[in-house]
C-alpha cells in the first residue's frame, strides 16, 4: 500500500513536470513581469525599481538618465552620447568597506570547554576551516562594497554534498556560503528590523533563454522551510517604438525545476532550528525612503543630486580638452579636393586624423593667411569646482571633511591618515561594523547549526557535539587603519598598571583575545612568572656559597 501511494505521487510529479513545461513552451500560462506579482511578496516594488535598481547602475557607473544625454549636431539634431564619469559611487564605498573590513580581521570561536595547556579549540578549527574553503574574509569585502552601494546584504549558510552518478554521496556534506546582494534579495516576513523569511534570486542564460530561481526561506510553525521554484523567460533583442531594448529582468513562465537543477528539492523541511538560516543586514543608516521597509538604504541615497553634478562637472573638465584643443584655421583652398567615385562630386576633405585644421571660406586676403588658433583651458575652474561638491559629498556620506579631493596629477586623493576617534569618519565606520558582527556572529551559530543537522564531523568529532550554551563569538575588526595601535597598547599598559583596568579586559579589548584565550594567557604569564621568580632565588642562593 505505501508503494503505491509513493508510485501514486512520483506519477503525480511527472504530470506537473510535463504540464508546467508545456504552459511555457506554449506561451499558454500565465507570464509574471516581475516577482512582485506572485503571491507572499511585500508591495516593495516602487522601493526597488526606484531605489535600489538605480543604485546598482550609479555603483555601476552607468545610470541613463543621467549619463546619456542630448548632443545635437548640424548633421543630427537627436544624436546623444554618454558623458564622462568620474565613479564616485564605486570609489567612496570600495574606499568605506575597506575601512570596514580587511582579510586582517578574524573572527573566533570558544566552545567554553575546559582546553589543555596546549590544545586548540576545536570547534575554532572547524569555524576556520569552513571560512577558509568559502574565501570569507576576500569575498566578505567584496560584498560588503556593493551593500553599501544598495542599502544591505544577506548571507545564507547550508550543507552541500558532493555527487556520484547523480547520487549523493553519504558523508560528504560540508557547508557552503552564500552572498547576496540587496536587488537579489526580497523580505517577505519580519519582526521590527529583524527579517526572518525571504526569497533569493539567482539567474543564468541557457540556450536563448533566462532561468530565474526562487529560494523561498519560510517558517511554518516550528519548522523551517526552504523551496525552490522556477522561472523562464526568452532573451529578447527586439527594440520597442523609442528604440530602448526591452528589459530582461522579467520572471516569465514557471517551469521545472529538475530540467535545470536536478540536484535541488522543490522543498525541504527542517526541524530543530531556532533561527532563520540567512542573515540580512542593513546599513547604518536611517530609512527614509520607506520607513515601514525593513530594508536599509545605500550609503548615497541622499546625496544623487551631488554625484550627478559631479559627473556633469567631469564631463565638462573632459570636454574641455577636447572642445579646447588646438586648431589651424587654413582657406578652404588649401583643403584637398576629391572627386566621388559614384556621383563624381567635387569634395573637400582633411585627413580625419589630422584634426587641428578648420577650413574658412573667405576672399579676404588677410583672412586667407593660416591663423594659430589655441584656447586657454579652464583647469583651475573645474578643479575647484569638483573639490566644492566632493566637499559636500563627504558631508552627506558621514566622511571627514577633506577625505576625498581632486588633484589635477592625481586624480580622485582619498586621505590615508590616522583617522581619530572623535572624527565623523570613525563613527561612521563604527556604526556600520555593529550591523556586520551581528550578521556574522548569527551566521557562525547556523553554521553549527546547519553541521549538527546535517551530523557533519570533524577530526572524527561531530560539530554539534562540540557546542554548548556558552557558545562565545568573537569578531575582531582590523581598526590599525582607524587607530595608532601602538598608542592604544600603551594607554592599556598605563591603565592596568594604575589599577584602572584589568588584565583581562585589557587582552580583550585591546589585544582582541576571547575571554577563554585572555584567561589561558594570564595563566601562562603566572607560571612563567613562577619560574622566573625560582630561577632567580636558585641564582642567588648560588652566589652566596
Amino acid at each position: 500500500m505505501v508503494g503505491g501511494v509513493q508510485m501514486f505521487k512520483k506519477i503525480k510529479k511527472k504530470v506537473k513536470e510535463v504540464a508546467t513545461k508545456f504552459m511555457a513552451d506554449s506561451g499558454t500560462g500565465k507570464e509574471f513581469k516581475n516577482i512582485f506579482e506572485l503571491g507572499g511578496v511585500p508591495a516593495f516594488n516602487q522601493f526597488y525599481y526606484f531605489g535600489i535598481f538605480p543604485w546598482k547602475y550609479i555603483y555601476k557607473g552607468f545610470y541613463k538618465p543621467w549619463h546619456r544625454v542630448l548632443s545635437p549636431t548640424l548633421k543630427d539634431p537627436m544624436r546623444k552620447r554618454n558623458i564622462e564619469t568620474m565613479g564616485i559611487a564605486k570609489a567612496v564605498c570600495a574606499e568605506l568597506a575597506g575601512l570596514i573590513w580587511s582579510e586582517q580581521c578574524e573572527v573566533h570561536v570558544s566552545s567554553g570547554k575546559e582546553l589543555g595547556e596546549n590544545e586548540t579549540d576545536p570547534l575554532d578549527d572547524y569555524i576556520q576551516e569552513v571560512l577558509k574553503d568559502n574565501a570569507f574574509f576576500t569575498k566578505m569585502q567584496e560584498h560588503i562594497e556593493q551593500s553599501l552601494a544598495l542599502g544591505g546584504g544577506a548571507l545564507k549558510v547550508w550543507a552541500e554534498a558532493d555527487h556520484l552518478e547523480g547520487k549523493p554521496v553519504l558523508g560528504s556534506e560540508h557547508i557552503e556560503i552564500g552572498y547576496a546582494m540587496a536587488d537579489q534579495f526580497v523580505p517577505t516576513a519580519w519582526t521590527n528590523a529583524k527579517v526572518t523569511e525571504g526569497v533569493f534570486i539567482s539567474r543564468e542564460a541557457k540556450n536563448g533563454y533566462y532561468y530565474t530561481r526562487l529560494e523561498w526561506h519560510k517558517w511554518n510553525g516550528t519548522t523551517y522551510v526552504v523551496e525552490n521554484e522556477l522561472f523562464r523567460s526568452e532573451i529578447k533583442n527586439i527594440k520597442n517604438g523609442s528604440g530602448e531594448v526591452e528589459p530582461q529582468d522579467i520572471l516569465g513562465f514557471r517551469y521545472p525545476l529538475q530540467t535545470i537543477y536536478p540536484f535541488l528539492n522543490e522543498s525541504t523541511s527542517i526541524e530543530h532550528v531556532e533561527d532563520s538560516l540567512f542573515y540580512y543586514y542593513r546599513t547604518a543608516i536611517a530609512n527614509n525612503i520607506d520607513d515601514n521597509s525593513p530594508l536599509g538604504v545605500s550609503i548615497y541615497a541622499n546625496a544623487l543630486a551631488t554625484l550627478h553634478a559631479l559627473d556633469v562637472c567631469y564631463d565638462s573638465f573632459v570636454r574641455e580638452f577636447v572642445l579646447g584643443k588646438k586648431r589651424i584655421i587654413v582657406p578652404a583652398s588649401a583643403i584637398r579636393v576629391v572627386y566621388d567615385p559614384e556621383t563624381q562630386e567635387r569634395k573637400r576633405y582633411f585627413d580625419a586624423n589630422d584634426e587641428v585644421y578648420e577650413a574658412l571660406a573667405t576672399e579676404d586676403q588677410e583672412q586667407l593667411k593660416i591663423h594659430d588658433n589655441s584656447v586657454e583651458l579652464r583647469v583651475e575652474e573645474h578643479i575647484s569646482a569638483i573639490n566644492a561638491f566632493l566637499s559636500t559629498l563627504c558631508l552627506q556620506l558621514g566622511f571627514s571633511a577633506g577625505t576625498f579631493t581632486f588633484d589635477k596629477s592625481q586624480g580622485l586623493k582619498t586621505a590615508t591618515e590616522v583617522i581619530s576617534e572623535n572624527s565623523k569618519t570613525y563613527k561612521t565606520i563604527k556604526s556600520h561594523q555593529l550591523q556586520i558582527k551581528e550578521a556574522i556572529e548569527k551566521m557562525i551559530k547556523g553554521i553549527v547549526n546547519v553541521a549538527d543537522l546535517y551530523d557533519i564531523e570533524y577530526k572524527g568529532q561531530r560539530v554539534g557535539n562540540m557546542a554548548n550554551d556558552d557558545l562565545e563569538i568573537k569578531v575582531i575588526f582590523d581598526d590599525s587603519i582607524l587607530q595608532d595601535r601602538q598608542t592604544n597598547i600603551n594607554e592599556g599598559i598605563v591603565l592596568v598598571n594604575n589599577g584602572l583596568m584589568s588584565k583581562l579586559t585589557y587582552m580583550e579589548k585591546v589585544l582582541g583575545m576571547t575571554g577563554e584565550e585572555a584567561l589561558k594567557e594570564i595563566e601562562k604569564i603566572k607560571k612563567e612568572n613562577q619560574i622566573n621568580t625560582i630561577a632567580v632565588d636558585d641564582f642567588a642562593l648560588g652566589g652566596e656559597e
